[in-house]
Order: structure tokens, then sequence, then C-alpha cells
């Protein structure tokens, strides 16, 4: 299934209609007035992220489909789909590991838009990473080079924090700073501690999905070269 351009294109397109939808519902889009503050939260921007990655791949898939026919490679980008995969993957397990917790009694967690930008979407980019990208496309520069993401994200929120721009969630009141963990107002100097302990744990994941990437592609080498073996074996007994 993983080199069938159909299957490949219409998980594809499937997935980036519920990204746009959830992105839209949880801004504010379908109720008419547009929540600004949203687009500022690292959830929403890692899900615009992964928005922007399965248009991309969508977009290659329906290209080699027509040119080339329904079968063969359905792997694009693989380097910024496991950058994106690791970001939001980050979402996930941060929002469910130590926001939920700490916000749980002040929404409802099992909203939807909560589900689809904390759940379903990074879901969608995982299945899709790792069972259509091609594995050993990771470079051991690359867990470094992610962390810029959650880094300038950190940098954008200081800044517009003490800029004065104010984040509200519903229950919650209203803070400079989008998440209590980079909250200077509320832990002082305290936000480094924390910002460390996220950044060895970002670092330490993208470690292990370069560790991963490579046990994958030597496996991929072994069954491909087993699979060619046994063609030659084939073709000279007939």
């Amino acid at each position: 299934m993983r080199n069938n351009r159909i299957f490949a294109l219409c998980y594809r397109l499937i997935a980036f209609a519920l990204c746009l939808f959830g992105i839209l519902y949880t801004t504010g889009a379908f109720s008419g007035e547009i929540r600004w503050t949203m687009f500022l939260y690292y959830t929403t921007e890692s899900n615009i992220l992964v928005l922007i990655m399965f248009g991309l791949l969508a977009i290659k898939t329906a290209r080699d489909l027509k040119r080339n026919g329904a079968h063969g490679p359905t792997s694009y980008f693989e380097r910024l789909s496991a950058v994106i995969t690791l970001a939001i993957t980050v979402t996930m397990l941060i929002f469910w590991g130590l926001l939920a917790p700490y916000i749980g009694g002040m929404m409802d967690l099992l909203a939807y838009s909560n589900l689809q930008l904390h759940t379903f979407t990074p879901l969608f980019m995982i299945f899709d990473h790792f069972f259509f990208a091609h594995p050993g496309r990771m470079k051991r520069q690359d867990p470094w080079l992610f962390a810029l993401i959650p880094f300038t994200y950190f940098i954008q929120a200081t800044i517009l924090g003490f800029s004065g721009v104010r984040y509200g969630i519903s229950g919650t009141g209203s803070s400079r700073f989008p998440y209590f963990f980079i909250d200077f107002d509320l832990l002082g100097a305290r936000v480094f501690l924390y910002v460390a302990a996220i950044t060895v744990f970002f670092v330490g994941f993208a470690y292990l999905m370069l560790w991963y990437d490579g046990k994958r592609a030597s496996k991929r080498q072994l069954t491909d070269q087993e699979e060619t073996e046994r063609s030659y074996a084939f073709v000279h007994r007939r």
C-alpha cells in the first residue's frame, strides 16, 4: 500500500482537509469571530506546519500519479517530514503530559477541537511519516537542527509576551504568555529550567527518531536485498 499513489493521495487529501477544518474550527472561523491569538500558540502553529506538509505531499503525489501511474514511490521531503512529525508529536505529548493535568478542570479535554489539534492531527502525521517516508534520510546533525523549531517559538512567545500580547483560555483568565512553563510572570527565571528540560526531551526524542530511522533503513535494505536474490534465483531456475 505504501507504493500505491492512489491510496497515498486519498490519505493525504483527507488528512489535509481534517487538519484545515480543525484549525479553522478552533480559531473561530466558523463562528464568525476569529480568535487571532489562537494562531500564536505552539499547538496551532505546529498544526499549520502539518497542514502545509500534507499540502506539499498531496501535490507531489498527484503529480507522480499523473505522470508515472498509480504504483511507485510515495516518499517525499523525508527530512522535512521528520522534523514536522517531531514537532507535532511533541505537541501531543506535552499537552497530554504537562498541560492536560494543569487545565483539565478548566476546559473540555474531549472536545473535538482539542482532540483534533492535540491527537488526531499528530497521529495523521506520525502515520504518514513512518508508513510512507523512506528511512535512512536523516542526518546526524538533524536533532539539533530540529530543535530550532521550539527555540524559535520560545523566542516568539517571549518577545510577544513582554510586548503586551495577552493570551486567554476559557476559564483561565488571561496571561502574557501562552503556557505556564514559559510564563515569566508566574515562574520568573525558573522558566529556563523548563526550557532546558523540554530541550533535553525534544533533542533526546529526535535522537531516538534518528536511531529508529537507521534501524528501519537497515531492515529495509536487507529486505530489498532478499527480494532481489529471490528474483535472481527464480529467473535462473527458469
